[in-house]
């Protein structure tokens, strides 16, 4: 019997979605509400509105997805430090800077809510997202000494080193926190604010009279700043 072939582009919403595109979204989905280990070929194949035939005709395994959707990721965040390499000392750089790291992380929460999950069946992943927090660590400690010379924060080597270990954990696995302490399993977009609001409270001791007045400024301006 032959193997299925391509199906044609699906039409979503006006435009022509490939098949391939579709799946990798709807696999996305289905892996960040129940994760990847309950989730089936099957039943991304039933959500896609396809067979699992021409499933497998794209992807030969769910290992195969995963690590298409890390792809994805990785392009994500390549795309961030491509436009943030000349930020400067701007107090609203680092927090537009910091904002969309969490978009990034919400969007593709599951690999970090799952990830001694997917260990076990990507086991590559692990060399692959340590380089993404040494590559993402390197920016943010640019734009922190450039707040501190610029005189917005107040702080000493030793607690800019707390203080950047402080901010990765938190603004990489606050959607773990959220899943084994409070429970919270279906994120929503008032998740990610309140894991923003936590990266706030870092700050917060470390800001100057100028950081602050500027904080108040945008404010009042409706602006939002961490």
């Amino acid at each position: 019997m032959a193997e299925p072939g391509p199906p044609p582009k699906t039409r979503r919403r006006g435009k022509a979605v490939s098949t391939r595109d579709h799946l990798i979204a709807v696999s996305l989905a289905l892996f960040n509400e129940r994760g990847p280990d309950r989730v089936t070929t099957a039943q991304i194949a039933e959500a896609a509105g396809v067979n699992e035939g021409n499933l497998y005709y794209y992807f030969k395994t769910k290992q195969a997805l995963v690590l298409t959707i890390f792809d994805r990721f990785e392009a994500a965040v390549d795309h961030l430090l491509a436009r943030d390499k000349a930020a400067g000392a701007d107090p609203a750089a680092y927090v537009a800077f910091l904002t969309d790291w969490f978009e990034i992380v919400w969007t593709y929460r599951f690999l970090y809510r799952d990830f001694m999950g997917l260990m076990a069946t990507a086991p590559e992943l692990r060399r692959r997202i340590r380089a993404i927090s040494d590559r993402i660590r390197t920016p943010v400690r640019q734009l922190i000494e450039h707040m501190r010379a610029a005189g917005l924060m107040d702080l000493s080597d030793e607690a800019l080193d707390s203080l950047l270990h402080n901010v990765w954990i938190v603004s990489t696995y606050w959607v773990v926190y959220l899943d084994v302490q409070e429970g919270v399993r279906a994120l929503k977009k008032s998740d990610l604010e309140w894991g923003l609001k936590q990266v706030a409270n870092l700050f917060q001791p470390h800001l100057t009279e100028a950081a602050r007045r500027w904080l108040d400024a945008q404010s009042e301006a409706g602006g939002s700043p961490i």
